[in-house]
């Protein structure tokens, strides 16, 4: 730590409280232009980010004495340290003008070794080799789909380590590393008259969990039906959501997105009262319950999920927290603003969505009687948080019924997570994504789909 930037903070008259967080990051970058290698490229970063904390009497309640705490946070680069004391002064400016009810800063605790590193990417030769191996097993496994009419058209890989440290006023120094991969990869097929394209984005702790060879094959597959996909007919019935899909819906796929559940259960969305769970009730949507209850865990421990974390940016460690128990809420995920509000444990960041699974395996899931619309892929996320309602392009899916099984595509999905999952069955099989662990598959016996008449 920047021993002149952790003197100025403790000495400035106008800051009552703070927290530095260092960051570093270094990383390769690799583009391929069908199967070839356009470019390699090395980037790093380094800076400071400066969250203080201003107490100053309450404007609300003038002359009785409240104190209000405002907070400003503002990156602070090596270069800017010649200028210190003018930034610390605009934060303060910034920090009087917030008018918050005061909440004191984490304590020094015991953190937990929560694993998240990909030691690859430790050196910066290493980096570039795993990155060139990936992008390798990229063009290898791509080529092999040729024979299929199934071509790359271009995938970008990014690897990236990770060290932070954070200090605070109250004595918190801790200090953790991480890694990422990103990959984002199209394939086309092509027909007799026709091409489609199967675009994938998957996001992981280690190179292994990127899981490439189930990627392309899955998405070669998913192009050739597209060629031959019609769109779904519009009806009100069961839908089984997986993979890919399945994620999309739960956790809307990036890290740092909480899904609606772990948003309605926050304690944040319960401070500013738009939560719609209570402690101790059910998480329906006001349905009785007619399917399998919903058990989710909040696990910020869980090794290599990109949600998981050894302490989040207040400086609180990771917990496993179990959320929600046989469908009713038993806790809220709480930051230590929120917790204090609340008068609630403070928790941290969620982590990793976790899902207890089922006992019925996907192929029960997809022969109940009635045709079933099968979803493999979502177009994108768009679940509404505060109130569960959701409406999603169907990018490739199936129908399955009585006179076998068709590829479908366009049309959508929508319904009310919330009232959908009261009538959910969750599948044996389990899978594990970037921030999603659970049923492979769940169905939901009753959503509409919007497509030909």
């Amino acid at each position: 730590m920047e021993q002149r930037l952790l003197g100025a903070l403790e000495a400035h008259p106008g800051i009552d409280d703070w927290t530095l967080r260092l960051q570093r990051s270094r990383g390769v970058q690799i583009y391929l232009a069908g199967s070839v290698i356009e470019s390699v490229r090395e980037v790093s970063r380094e800076v400071y980010e400066v969250e203080i904390f201003n107490d100053h009497p309450s404007p609300q309640t003038e002359g009785a004495g409240e104190i209000a705490r405002g907070s400003a946070t503002i990156p602070v680069a090596l270069d800017d340290l010649g200028r210190l004391e003018q930034i610390l002064n605009d934060a303060v400016t910034m920090a009087s003008l917030v008018h918050n009810p005061p909440w004191p800063l984490p304590e020094p605790a015991d953190l937990p070794e929560v694993p998240l590193t990909d030691d690859r990417l430790a050196s910066p030769g290493g980096a570039v080799a795993a990155g060139l191996e990936a992008a390798d097993q990229i063009r290898t496994l791509t080529e092999q789909e040729r024979a299929s009419g199934v071509r790359l058209s271009g995938a970008e890989l990014f690897l990236t380590y990770f060290e932070e440290e954070l200090r605070n006023s109250r004595g918190i120094e801790a200090a953790s590393t991480s890694t990422r991969f990103l990959m984002e990869i199209t394939l086309l097929a092509r027909g007799t008259d026709d091409e489609t394209e199967y675009f994938r984005q998957a996001e992981s702790r280690r190179l292994e969990d990127l899981r490439l060879q189930a990627a392309v094959s899955q998405g070669a597959r998913l192009a050739r039906d597209k060629l031959r996909a019609t769109t779904p007919a519009t009806r009100e019935g069961p839908v089984v959501i997986e993979g890919e899909a399945l994620h999309l819906l739960m956790t809307g796929q990036s890290t740092g997105s909480l899904g609606a559940y772990l948003f309605q259960a926050s304690a944040r969305s319960a401070y500013e009262r738009i939560s719609r769970f209570e402690i101790g009730e059910p998480v329906f949507g006001g349905r009785e319950l007619g399917g399998e209850p919903l058990t989710l865990r909040s696990n910020a421990r869980r090794p290599f999920g990109t949600s998981s974390y050894r302490f989040d940016s207040d400086g609180l460690a990771a917990q496993d927290l179990l959320v929600i128990e046989d469908g009713i809420l038993r806790a809220r995920s709480a930051t230590q603003r929120y917790a204090h509000y609340l008068g609630l444990p403070a928790t941290g960041r969620p982590g990793v969505t976790e899902i207890k699974p089922g006992t019925t395996p996907i192929a029960r899931l997809l022969d109940g009687g009635d045709p079933v619309v099968h979803v493999l892929d979502f177009a994108a996320a768009n679940v509404e948080p505060v109130n569960g309602d959701f409406g999603m392009e169907i990018r490739v899916g199936y129908e399955v019924g009585p006179d076998g099984t068709r590829p479908v595509s366009g049309g959508s999905v929508t319904g009310n997570l919330f009232e959908a999952m009261a009538d959910a069955h969750f599948s044996s099989e389990t899978a594990e994504f970037a921030t999603y662990v659970g049923p492979a598959a769940i169905r939901f016996e009753s959503l509409q789909v919007a497509g030909e008449d």
